[in-house]
């Protein structure tokens, strides 16, 4: 039964801080101010009763209140170190609206380093900052440097930051953006004013509290509605900081020879056929001055392959002439031998002729004895 008391209470707390949300926000700006003022010194108030019932419940003990205590200290380290607000710039929503400017540049110079040392001095000479920095190159031998510099610089000393930037290099290209967080900045208000009405009533509530499930309860719900309270006024202070600063995204790039931006005209068929020869006339040249460069860095590849072409083909060679002296000593090997059986076999064949005339003399002989 207690419980279902406690929820139902705490229900009702968080519909009546929407209720007076919706009334903050229909409330004409008189009225808003005088809440902002009278809400902040009842959160003030009700922090220290809060501190008050913590030493009461000894929730001094719990890590919990011993983290939120240093967050706190925290949160009012960086509140007094923020900067002030930039003069000219309207952070007050009754007053017009909130508007956040980022611009980004492309540039070109010749003059690289004592470009980008003026941009650091311009930019502090104007209450600014570089928030990020980049460099690649190193300048020698053509290794052009490349520079992408994220500057915030009070919002109205932008412009002025943005004609020096100008006057001291050659702007390639260049884009502008506008957000306007008017709408977000009032919401985030009024949620910040629901937020105290509603701790305020819990505050209540916890000093009413006897028993610890009760306790446990809105102390937990305290907890959430502190943690939405400091994430509200973080973001007021980071929409507060974007309007006031303004942010320049620069890239600065070294060439050799900066180009003029010259003024649009009609190109007549003359120039075109001026600017085809030139064309072709510097890739020629440019082919060419590769063409000796691309020969000069393969000539120790040539003499190598070259030496290792003559030594495989002396190799060849000399196999090729072994082998013809071989085949050459081995067919007159094969001629001789044919003309040795050649006359064996002719004096073999005289000698039977021989035999076979004195062997008919003798058998004529033997006839006529008979």
């Amino acid at each position: 039964m207690k419980k279902r008391i406690i929820a139902i209470a705490v229900a009702g707390v968080i519909a009546v801080s929407m209720i007076a949300g919706c009334s903050s926000k229909a409330a004409s700006a008189p009225v808003r101010e005088h809440n902002a003022a009278a809400g902040a010194e009842s959160y003030s108030d009700t922090m220290n009763a809060g501190k008050t019932l913590a030493a009461e419940y000894r929730y001094d003990e719990s890590p919990e209140f011993a983290d939120y205590e240093e967050y706190n200290g925290l949160g009012d380290t960086l509140v007094a170190a923020a900067p002030e607000p930039a003069g000219g710039v309207n952070i007050d929503p009754s007053k017009g609206r909130l508007l956040i400017r980022t611009v980004s540049i492309s540039a070109e110079t010749t003059r690289f380093a004592e470009v980008a040392s003026s941009l650091e001095g311009q930019v502090k000479a104007a209450g600014g900052y570089i928030e990020y920095s980049s460099m690649r190159g190193t300048g020698n031998n053509k290794d052009l440097r490349t520079g992408t510099y994220t500057v915030r610089v009070p919002a109205d000393r932008l412009d002025e930051l943005i004609a020096s930037v100008g006057s001291s290099c050659t702007v390639i290209s260049s884009n502008e953006g506008t957000s306007d967080v008017t709408l977000e900045y009032v919401d985030t208000k009024s949620r910040i004013e629901s937020l105290r009405v509603e701790y305020d009533q819990l505050m209540q509530l916890l000093s009413q509290a006897q028993d610890l499930d009760t306790i446990i309860i809105l102390q937990s719900r305290l907890t959430e509605v502190r943690y939405d309270i400091e994430s509200s006024e973080s973001r007021i202070r980071v929409l507060e900081n974007q309007v006031q600063y303004a942010t320049l995204t620069l890239t600065l790039m070294e060439v050799l020879e900066e180009k003029e931006v010259e003024e649009a005209h009609v190109v007549t068929y003359g120039e075109k056929v001026m600017n085809q020869f030139k064309d072709m006339w510097e890739n020629t040249v440019e082919f060419f001055q590769d063409l000796l460069l691309g020969i000069i860095a393969v000539i120790p590849g040539i003499i190598f392959i070259g030496i290792i072409t003559a030594v495989v083909l002396i190799i060849v060679f000399t196999a090729r002439k072994k082998r013809r002296k071989a085949r050459a000593a081995k067919a007159l090997a094969e001629k001789k031998a044919a003309e040795e059986a050649e006359k064996k076999a002719e004096e073999k064949k005289s000698a039977d002729k021989k035999e076979t005339k004195e062997d008919r003399k003798e058998e004529k002989k033997e006839n006529a004895k008979d």
